[in-house]
């Protein structure tokens, strides 16, 4: 892939920062962004709620949303940073599909993940739920092409670590937004 990315898509378990990590991106990018927990349908919201792990049957109207929310983004050469779990490797596979699209994976340790998760309120993923979605996250592969990024770090240092990785495969990415995109 020559071109920019239209679409970033920050990917990782509960508690790894994809929100502030994704708002900080799409802001230095100067793109939109959208929260992919929030195309969760209310039964999912209610089931992780209650500390029901999802099951595959359950994400996938979930995935097909955002997945549409990808192709609209594509189709209409909207640059725009997305945050999903995607936590399987199928998941993976199904959101780049569409070409233009580059994974981001926050790489954080289990017991920092934990502690993160213990200090969250206000949010139905809490710590109980870590555990599935640990269960449930395929290792990366490196024919995946994600930018895997240390999750330790500041949300600033990530996103800078991420551009800087970023620009070494996408050296257009030094462009305008209006000039990166609609190449």
């Amino acid at each position: 892939m020559n071109q920019c990315p239209l679409v970033w898509v920050v990917i990782g378990v509960a508690g790894s920062g994809k929100t502030v990590v994704g708002r900080l991106l799409s802001q230095q990018l100067e793109c939109d962004f959208l929260e992919g927990d929030r195309r969760h349908p209310l039964p999912n919201i209610l089931k992780m709620a209650s500390h029901i792990p999802l099951q595959d049957s359950d994400r996938q109207p979930w995935l097909l949303a955002i997945e549409d929310d990808i192709r609209r983004a594509i189709t209409l050469k909207r640059e725009t940073v997305f945050t999903c779990s995607a936590l399987k490797q199928s998941y993976r596979k199904q959101l780049t599909a569409t070409g233009r699209v580059q994974l981001v994976w926050l790489n954080v340790p289990e017991t920092e993940l934990e502690r993160r998760l213990t200090q969250r309120a206000n949010h139905y993923m809490q710590l109980e739920m870590l555990r599935s979605q640990i269960a449930a996250f395929d290792p990366m592969h490196p024919e995946e092409n994600a930018i895997i990024v240390n999750g330790l770090l500041s949300p600033v240092e990530i996103v800078n670590e991420l551009l800087s990785a970023a620009i070494e495969l996408f050296p257009n990415l030094k462009k305008f937004w209006w000039q990166r995109c609609y190449e």
